[in-house]
């Protein structure tokens, strides 16, 4: 199944795109002999050229940390596919170290960050992923010199937060939309937040979990300007005022609902217009009550949500915000995935054929 998986998505890419495809699959009996395969993600990059495409195949061994240090786009199977007895395209971190990048469909255990070169990581997609820690946009040191522009942070579940650059011109255009995020502390821990938000970011349509054990929390710290947020859903587990400006700049929450799913009330009033304070949002079908993620859930707005076409486009409030398809499933939006894969005959003789039926739903994008 798997290798049919690569047949179809190379077939597709060829009649779509003009880059080279290359193919990388750690499982040890798979033949990596042809040039366009390899059995790890360095290699791959390193036989890439700017524009190129690299296709990671789902494993029951993780692909390890990667630097991008090229132009290129990477496209995992999703980070909980159906149909692969639980493999998953898996990094343990990713670090961006070139413009115009793309990552979409990977389960990522740590982090992704910015570049650590003297080169611009400018230009760069997000899209479809687990990050299981922060997003680093850009450094928390203001002095350092490179530009992290025009970065684009969609469709993933990020379970700590995002961090941009201390510098604001060095962090201009950054767009957060459509994402599930979890912002956590403890008693051992450092606070996770949305940092250094500065006038050019874009913070729409996402659902933020505030996750906290202790004390009263700013969930957007260190603001390097003054920021309008719009259609987002904020879901405090236990702690009280979130929404207190950065002092010196303002902060404008506009057509958002804010809930205490512990109980209780949030003190402080959502900042802005349109708003739906200590308001449950009335998700469609979510098992937990603390309204973190599993591929069972379904986070549309049910017939009884404040929320519905109450966006500031007309739209619904949350991650389904206009004809955004979040993916439960982390399915890059380019690419077909396989729903049904059928053998009829898995018994048979020597030079007989094995008749299989496959199903696919088509790319999102079209």
């Amino acid at each position: 199944m798997k290798h049919l998986f690569t047949l179809l998505s190379f077939l597709v890419l060829s009649y779509t795109q003009a880059q080279s495809i290359l193919i990388v699959d750690n499982d040890p009996v798979v033949d990596t002999t042809p040039s366009h395969m390899f059995d790890n993600i360095t290699d791959a990059i390193s036989a890439a050229n700017n524009g190129d495409i690299i296709y990671v195949q789902p494993s029951i061994t993780g692909y390890g940390a990667v630097t991008i240090d090229k132009e290129i786009t990477l496209f995992g199977s999703g980070y909980a596919p159906e149909l692969n007895d639980g493999r998953r395209s898996e990094l343990s971190s990713v670090r961006i170290d070139a413009d115009n990048i793309k990552i979409s469909g990977f389960y990522i255990s740590t982090f992704i960050t910015y570049n650590s070169s003297t080169s611009t990581s400018d230009n760069v997609l997000i899209e479809d992923n687990y990050i299981n820690q922060t997003i680093y946009v850009g450094s928390a040191t203001a002095s350092h010199t490179t530009t992290n522009n025009n970065w684009i942070i969609r469709g993933n579940v990020i379970n700590y937060g995002i961090n941009l650059h201390a510098d604001p011109t060095k962090c201009v255009n950054t767009v957060i939309t459509n994402n599930h995020i979890t912002l956590l502390n403890n008693s051992t821990s450092a606070t996770y937040a949305l940092r250094y938000f500065n006038d050019t970011t874009v913070f729409n349509n996402n659902v933020v979990r505030i996750n906290f054990t202790w004390g009263n929390v700013n969930i957007f710290p260190n603001m390097t300007g003054d920021v309008t947020v719009f259609n987002n859903i904020f879901i405090s587990n236990g702690v009280n005022t979130l929404f207190a400006p950065t002092t010196g700049r303002i902060l404008t929450i506009n057509n958002s609902i804010s809930y205490m799913s512990t109980g209780g009330t949030i003190s402080l009033t959502l900042p802005g217009t349109g708003n739906f304070d200590n308001q449950n949002p009335f998700f469609t079908s979510v098992a937990s009550t603390l309204f973190d993620i599993a591929v069972e859930d379904d986070f549309t707005l049910s017939p009884s949500s404040p929320g519905l076409n109450a966006g500031s486009d007309g739209n619904d409030i949350g991650i389904y915000n206009g004809d955004y398809d979040f993916d439960m499933r982390g399915y890059p939006t380019e690419l077909p995935y396989l729903t049904s894969f059928t053998i009829s005959n898995n018994l048979i003789n020597a030079g007989e054929n094995i008749n299989v039926n496959v199903q696919a739903n088509a790319n999102k994008s079209n």
